[in-house]
């Protein structure tokens, strides 16, 4: 006995289409699409099972199918029309089109649907009245409504924004699909003048097919029915079902070939086959990876997602977000990682310089004083796989997580439950395990994929803190490096002040006034060492007391100092006053170390002159010599660069920049004018403002 394709298959698309229109009777939106393709799928359904009637040969149902044929027809024009509203949605340079396509629906609707209308009468009448003709008009007029049905499936197509193209396309293929084997099985039939019956059986098949494309698309369209909820051990035992019964039938199909064309060995070669067909069935639907992954693929492509990603993102940054009054950093990251999966505990691990990863943070849990080694299982295993592990699976998923074993230690602190690697550059820098939330909840491949991607957040979070952490820290070291710098230079006028008492006590040690002089540096000198001792003390350099100081005086007490020096300093006053508010010692030391660098850049026979003058705004002390001058580049790059030195070991290289960072300060300026061979003019501007009694602070702000 024949199988009857045509009643299988067009009882099949009745059940299809009977699901899928109560799916949509239970997810029932108030929308206009919504109702339409639920009525679609309602006359399809009925005209399915009606079909499946005219397969067992009942003519009593002949005019059933023929009016149901038409409805059909009827129904899926108006949706498709009416899909035109959201069409050019969203596009604004279809505004225009939008316009014209609304004229085009209000004259094609009634004219496709008046058309439909005129086949329905048509078969009335063929039941009852006898015309010529009639067979021919009805096979000609199907196969215009499936034109029309196609025609209006390529201008949907044509003219959908790509925004929503995404959504339908699904329905082009399974609605085009049938429109265009109905065509196919009506121009049959015009040409041979009879519906081949096999073309007409077959057709059930294309409708079983082509329920579950329409069933994606109104998924992917909110407006036409609401997202439906169904387990997904359902879908996957059904999709498992389904698959294995299509495996089956083309297994059967193959043995059937076996063994008709399979000679004297047919038989027995159809009977290994189907029994091998049937071992690797059942091997592969018992495979718990097969079947994982299938329940992934079908979760991560047939559900909508399980999370609001974008509010998940918003959260862990504001929970990530840095408050300067909070120190406690990598609790934060805990919190943060354990609210993902409502985690009532955790502990963050993180490795240090010896490579070993110790818990330096806990959250409603107490710290471990335990390690692990970077060679132990499981950071080897966290290092390679990436994976999020779930405690609570190794044993049932021992295949996922071989060559991982867990510290007895961790498997008897707090219930653990989940450990999230958290992967640096190149390398594992920690990681934070969970404690069990109060209501347990199971983790399926979303919450992996969430927590992945919050721990490669949560990464680079730590990374900025810990680089943060160790600029500060060279920033300290910087600050007590250049505040010794400054230090030893001024050491090094110490040292050069009481060498001097040294030399020349040989000379003049039985004379008072040498002695008295004497014991004033050494007094000056103790005073400048327990000076720079305080500062090194204080990491910060103290601020001398500001006086008012006369310019005339100090100049000439640095010129006096500096005489024992060739060639001698010479000193011209081209101004009458010069008092101003300012550091006094500081002061000092800048100019003895301009006049010591003339010193040092002039022969013995040479000539330096200080003149002191004054203008409007500035006093103005000008160091002249006739040295070896300087060159343009080396004024430009290197002369107040610090620490850059042409004096070998024995200068520190910023004499210059100092003397030029204080006369700043005052709200002057250096000013460099020199020539290779010829000498050197180095010009020091003072505001004038001073000699009223300005306070520097509010002149430097």
């Amino acid at each position: 006995m024949e199988m009857n394709l045509g009643l299988y298959g067009y009882l099949g698309a009745g059940l299809a289409y009977s699901f899928f229109a109560a799916l949509l009777l239970f997810s029932w939106r108030e929308s206009l699409q919504g109702k339409l393709i639920f009525i679609a799928m309602l006359i399809s359904a009925c005209w399915a099972f009606i079909a499946s009637q005219i397969a067992l040969h009942k003519e009593s149902f002949l005019l059933s199918y023929q009016v149901f044929e038409i409805l059909r027809y009827i129904a899926w024009y108006v949706f498709l029309f009416k899909l035109f509203d959201v069409a050019l949605s969203g596009d604004a340079s279809h505004n225009g089109q939008k316009q014209s396509y609304q004229k085009f629906v209000r004259w094609a609707l009634p004219l496709s649907v008046g058309f439909a209308t005129i086949l329905l009468l048509n078969e009335i009448l063929v039941a009852t009245f006898t015309l010529p003709g009639q067979f021919v008009f009805g096979i000609v007029g199907n196969v215009i409504l499936a034109l029309i049905g196609l025609a209006i499936i390529e201008q949907l197509f044509r003219n959908t924004s790509p925004r929503y193209r995404w959504a339908t396309k699904y329905l082009f293929f399974g609605a085009g699909g049938v429109f265009a084997f109905d065509f196919y099985l009506y121009a049959d039939a015009l040409l041979f003048r009879s519906i081949d019956q096999g073309l007409w059986d077959a057709r059930g098949v294309v409708h079983i097919v082509a329920v579950p494309l329409l069933a994606i698309s109104s998924a992917r369209n909110k407006n036409w029915s609401l997202n439906i909820f169904v387990s997904r051990d359902i879908i996957l035992n059904t999709t498992a079902i389904l698959s294995g019964g299509f495996y089956l039938l083309a297994m059967a199909g193959a043995g059937y070939y076996l063994r008709v064309f399979g000679g004297d060995w047919g038989k027995v070669g159809q009977v290994m086959f189907l029994t091998l067909a049937v071992v690797f069935l059942f091997v592969v639907l018992t495979s718990s990876q097969i079947r994982a992954k299938t329940k992934v693929f079908l979760g991560k492509h047939f559900y909508k997602n399980k999370y609001d990603y974008r509010i998940e993102w918003l959260r862990l940054t504001e929970d990530l977000e840095v408050d300067p009054g909070n120190k406690d950093h990598n609790k934060t990251v805990i919190e943060a990682m354990a609210h993902i999966v409502d985690a009532r505990a955790g502990s963050l691990w993180l490795s240090d310089e010896s490579g070993k990863y110790k818990n330096v943070e806990s959250w409603q849990s107490g710290l471990q004083e335990h390690t692990i080694s970077d060679d132990a299982p499981l950071v080897t295993f966290m290092d390679k796989k990436g994976y999020v592990i779930n405690i609570a699976e190794l044993s049932s998923h021992a295949d996922e997580y071989k060559g991982l074993s867990l510290p007895d230690w961790l498997l008897k602190t707090g219930q653990p439950w989940l450990i999230v690697p958290l992967h640096g550059i190149h390398v594992l820098q920690g990681f934070v395990v969970l404690a069990n939330p109060l209501i347990e909840r199971a983790i399926n491949w979303e919450d992996r994929d969430l927590l992945k991607t919050a721990a490669k957040q949560i990464t680079s979070y730590l990374a900025v803190l810990t680089t943060s952490a160790q600029l500060a820290e060279a920033k300290q070291f910087e600050v007590f490096a250049r505040l010794s710098a400054y230090m030893v230079h001024d050491l090094k006028n110490v040292a050069a002040e009481l060498e001097l008492i040294a030399i020349n006590s040989k000379k003049h040690a039985a004379n008072p006034e040498f002695i008295e002089d004497a014991f004033g540096t050494v007094e000056n000198a103790a005073a400048d060492i327990n000076r720079l001792l305080a500062q090194l003390r204080n990491r910060h350099a103290e601020n001398e007391k500001k006086t008012l100081v006369d310019l005339v005086e100090l100049v000439t007490d640095v010129i006096a100092s500096k005489k024992h020096l060739l060639p001698a300093p010479q000193f011209k006053v081209l101004s009458e006053s010069g008092m101003v508010y300012l550091e006094k010692q500081r002061f000092a030391n800048v100019l003895a170390h301009l006049i010591e660098n003339a010193q040092q850049a002039t022969a013995d026979d040479g000539e330096i002159i200080v003149t002191l003058s004054c203008t409007e705004k500035m006093h103005i002390i000008g160091i002249k010599d006739n040295g070896h001058g300087m060159d343009d580049d080396f004024i430009r790059n290197r002369l107040f660069k610090p620490f850059d030195t042409t004096k070998g070991n024995a200068g520190m290289g910023i004499g210059m920049y100092e003397s030029r960072e204080f006369i700043r300060q005052l709200g002057g300026d250096i000013n460099v004018q020199s020539n290779l061979g010829k000498g050197s003019i180095i010009t020091l501007h003072i505001p004038l403002s001073l000699s009223q009694g300005d306070d520097l602070d509010a002149l430097t702000a």
